[in-house]
């Protein structure tokens, strides 16, 4: 918490109003002494005085006391890694940091919400303290809805509590909340924003709105076609168109160089559909691609997207912020392999055991055991 210097706000606000100690004295009814004990921090002003002061430089109060009861984005940011950090040295040096932040900015909705998701995030570290830290969670994810007057705030506060709901394996309560959010359709608002600001000749404006329904539509539908790979397994004509929509992506995106994660998740996906499918080829061809993936990216090449000239103008969204996922992941992965928790999302279904011995999967399973 910023500290409070009553002190230094009176020193800057009289010098800027170009009054001397004395006159600022007499109207206050204390002595030049006074006023030049409280710049110097020896000394505080009688409360009763606070408010004069404060009405006699156009202040509130708050402005007096230098209290920002709220932290930008780049403070939260910061607050974030140091909290991290403390987590690798200290866990209880770290929950108390956590518990002073909450008490001193308790209307900072930004910074509540970070830490309610850092709760969620070490309760998969720290499962015997899985409940305590999931009631925590819900805490402060609660308070944000209640009180955030921030719209994407509030739903991101939500999406949270319904997180932890179906963590706690209350699925009905989850989809509840979350069909709640959804809109009956798509509003287009960002479409058509942009339409007018081109019509306004705002080209730079029209272009980052478009690069962002660009960047958050590539990521839907591969997310979406991901989710349905496995489904279609039965079904041969919609797996393959599937498959053809995503490659389309994929190759229209440069996904494979812009975001390998992204890429590697596709192609395992797809390797187990197609095997599942009866279409050993396919899946040989997947299973290639996704050994190769592991083989030439090392694990910071796999989590952090890279930049594309299509998203130039919303790096915020395109970019990733290196130093902090990688605390991120160290804090809410801890020890774990990421990239053998990767292998596993493939060879972890049991449709590969099928195929151990085969000797046209033999050889990519051993790379991929050795990626």
């Amino acid at each position: 918490m910023h500290e409070v210097n009553i002190g230094a706000t009176i020193a800057r606000e009289r010098s800027a109003a170009g009054v001397t100690q004395g006159a600022l004295a007499a109207h206050l009814g204390v002595t030049k002494a006074a006023v030049s004990k409280w710049e110097l921090g020896q000394s505080l002003p009688d409360v009763a005085l606070l408010p004069r002061i404060a009405a006699y430089f156009g202040i509130t109060l708050d402005e007096l006391f230098a209290f920002r009861p709220q932290l930008t984005e780049d403070e939260v940011r910061d607050v974030y890694l140091e909290l991290c950090r403390l987590f690798a040295e200290d866990a209880g040096a770290a929950y108390a940091r956590m518990d002073e932040l909450v008490r001193d900015y308790g209307s900072c909705w930004g910074l509540l919400l970070q830490m309610a998701a850092l709760y969620s995030q070490r309760s998969f570290v720290e499962p015997g303290r899985a409940e305590e830290l999931l009631d925590k969670t819900c805490s402060l994810a609660e308070r944000v809805e209640a009180c955030a007057d921030d719209v994407e705030l509030v739903r991101s506060a939500r999406v949270v509590r319904a997180l932890v709901i179906s963590q706690r394996g209350g699925m009905d309560e989850a989809i509840a909340l979350l069909e709640g959010m959804k809109p009956a359709r798509p509003l287009g608002i960002e479409g058509m924003l942009a339409g007018l600001r081109s019509m306004r000749g705002e080209r730079e404006a029209c272009l980052k709105l478009c690069q962002e329904m660009l960047f958050w539509g590539e990521m839907s539908v591969m997310q979406s076609i991901g989710m349905q790979l496995g489904l279609y397994a039965d079904d041969p004509a919609h797996l393959a168109a599937l498959l053809r929509a995503a490659e389309g992506v994929m190759q229209g995106f440069d996904v494979e160089e812009a975001s390998p994660m992204e890429a590697a998740t596709f192609c395992g996906s797809a390797a187990t559909a197609c095997l599942k499918a009866g279409d050993e080829a396919g899946a040989l061809r997947y299973l290639e691609r996704f050994v190769g993936l592991l083989e030439r990216c090392d694990l910071d090449d796999l989590l952090f997207a890279r930049r594309s000239a299509l998203f130039d103008l919303v790096p915020e969204l395109a970019e990733t912020d290196v130093e902090r996922e990688q605390a991120s992941a160290g804090t809410l992965f801890g020890g774990l392999d990421m990239k053998e928790q990767c292998k596993l999302a493939v060879t972890g279904d049991a449709a590969w055991a099928a195929v151990a011995d085969d000797p046209r999967f033999r050889p990519l399973l051993d790379r991929l055991a050795a990626a």
